[in-house]
């Protein structure tokens, strides 16, 4: 077993599928309803299993990944102009922000790191791909596990089967250039997905939704359809009783318990 299938095993810790929040929206434009104080934020989804998050949140809150039943922190890796929102960027130019010895030493134990794909500047994505690769020889190196992410920045603007198209290219390519994990859109034929992967993914909340029974539903999709977990944001760190959700989405991906009832036995919305 190697350093990184060790990891892997001790972030699933012998669940069946994990409950995953992210922190790192403020690392890429800076202003996010709800981690306007990391501290706070941070102790909002401590009953997650996993927690992305820049390298100097993790390095500032540090004390509060101390204990066993904190969840594991795992490190962004990249900067990525689509993800500058207040300009509305498409292209996705990506540069790496921390490399994963730095991650590390910050007390990472995984890192991310996107690629973008299909974006209409072959030049731009070919670096993209080099410095996706450029991760993973780090990663392979210090046995640290990488979560491929595939963030289809144009969702809005293009068809279902569109998205789905380009989610099951890009993770795949993911995948083959050495992601362990993958992160990524629930499409419209999500399983699908799943079975062109060789390794485990994950769905991500992408919009805030309405209520927490949402939430519960749209995570019982993914799982339903061979997702091994979630990783949702504003969706549980901006949710009103973020320790009851994170125990209902607990009790449907993985007791099997319906969403109405998970709801309605947390006291949920």
């Amino acid at each position: 077993m190697s350093g990184i299938d060790l990891r892997v095993a001790k972030l699933f810790n012998g669940k069946r599928n994990l409950v995953i929040s992210a922190l790192d929206h403020v690392m890429e434009y800076g202003d996010q309803k709800g981690i306007e104080d990391a501290e706070t934020a941070i102790e909002r989804c401590m009953g997650t299993d996993a927690l992305l998050l820049s390298r100097f949140m993790l390095k500032r809150c540090s004390h509060l990944f101390a204990s066993r039943k904190a969840p594991v922190p795992v490190i962004r890796i990249n900067w990525s102009s689509a993800f500058y929102y207040p300009l509305s960027y498409r292209q996705g130019y990506t540069e790496i922000a921390s490399t994963v010895e730095e991650a590390v030493e910050a007390g990472g134990e995984m890192v991310i790191c996107s690629l973008f794909l299909e974006n209409g500047d072959e030049e731009m994505e070919a670096r993209n791909v080099a410095l996706f690769s450029e991760v993973v020889r780090q990663k392979e190196k210090l046995g640290i596990p990488l979560i491929g992410e595939c963030y289809v920045v144009e969702h809005q603007e293009i068809t279902p089967d569109q998205v789905h198209a380009k989610v099951k290219r890009v993770t795949r390519v993911m995948a083959e250039l050495g992601a362990d994990l993958i992160k990524c859109f629930v499409t419209n034929k999500f399983a699908e997905v799943v079975q062109n992967l060789p390794v485990p993914a994950f769905t991500i909340g992408a919009e805030k939704l309405d209520n927490d029974l949402a939430v519960l539903q749209k995570a019982e999709d993914s799982v339903r359809q061979g997702a091994r977990g979630i990783i949702f944001g504003r969706n549980i760190f901006m949710a009103q009783n973020a320790a009851h959700l994170v125990n209902a989405l607990n009790s449907v991906i993985n007791d099997g318990r319906a969403p109405e009832t998970a709801a309605k036995e947390y006291g949920l919305t």
